[in-house]
């Protein structure tokens, strides 16, 4: 199939579009920024009969703060969320990995929905998400479900959405005042490539270097994003001191499962996993002492 043999749709409002997708007939998929797609297309994938372009969907594009949660539309793009004020201040790890999607062209046309509906192990923003307890909502014609972000994937490349849902609405939790959070990218060009492996952080504090509690989410290091638990359990023991850092990133090299792929081998994966997660605890401590 040429590409020129493609229908586009264009709906102008959410509930045509739903109207759209609820065709069982037709042999269609959603298309937004586009920056997925294109490669899957040159690569002999994601050849629908029609695409639906929801690109001209404004109210599917916000981000604002509503009785105590943050909510983002999925068009929300990654240059929107990097100079959003209201996310640098209250959700500062999700700027961080939008500025990691790309270069600035595909930050400026790439969103957030697209990155979440690919589903794929190397998502520069799920991670981020995960530290932030996100909640998805799904949109049919006639009926939505909030589904949380670490129910919603269920392998690379698939999720539990149905073939007549969307993802209409984002919602994270505001970082409080005393929780810091970082968010750290390994790849092979700076900003432009996609992730050997990331890791999200947020931590938050208590007094002096003692952590209340802890979130650390890796991609790229199994089929789907994944917490390590483990990590985040031991945190809270006593105070982050360099000793513990350090035995925290050893226990990461094992509670990571990679896999051997042409951008990295498993043990390569293993060791990188360990060397960020210890980077970016070290980097938030010091930013903590330096408040």
């Amino acid at each position: 199939m040429l590409v020129s043999e493609i229908d586009v749709i264009s709906p102008v409002t959410l509930t045509e579009c739903l109207t759209i997708i609820s065709n069982k007939d037709k042999d269609s998929r959603l298309i937004a920024g586009g920056t997925d797609a294109v490669v899957r297309m040159k690569d002999g994938k994601w050849r629908p009969e029609t695409w639906i372009n929801i690109n001209g969907l404004r109210e599917l594009r916000y981000i604002h703060e509503k009785e105590g949660e943050i909510h983002i539309g999925p068009l929300t793009t990654h240059t929107d969320i990097v100079h959003s004020t209201l996310l640098q201040e209250k959700a500062d790890v999700l700027v961080q990995a939008s500025r990691e999607v790309g270069a600035i062209q595909m930050q400026n046309i790439g969103t957030i929905g697209g990155n979440i509906g690919t589903a794929s192990p190397a998502g520069d923003t799920i991670p981020a998400l995960f530290v932030l307890n996100a909640v998805l909502e799904l949109s049919a014609l006639n009926n939505k479900r909030l589904v949380p972000i670490e129910e919603f994937f269920i392998g690379p490349g698939r999720t539990v959405l149905k073939d007549n849902e969307m993802i209409t609405k984002i919602i994270i939790q505001p970082q409080d005042e005393n929780e810091i959070g970082i968010f750290q990218k390994l790849g092979p060009r700076k900003a432009q490539s996609i992730s050997i492996v990331n890791v999200a952080i947020s931590l938050l504090m208590g007094e002096g270097r003692q952590v209340l509690s802890g979130k650390i989410a890796f991609g790229s290091v199994a089929p789907t994003i994944i917490r390590a638990k483990k990590c985040e359990s031991i945190m809270t023991l006593n105070p982050l001191t360099d000793e513990l850092i350090q035995n925290i990133a050893k226990i990461a090299w094992k509670e990571v499962m990679p896999i051997t792929d042409t951008r990295a081998t498993a043990q390569y994966r293993r060791d990188m996993a360990s060397a960020l997660l210890e980077r970016g605890l070290y980097r938030l401590i010091r930013r903590w002492e330096n408040k």
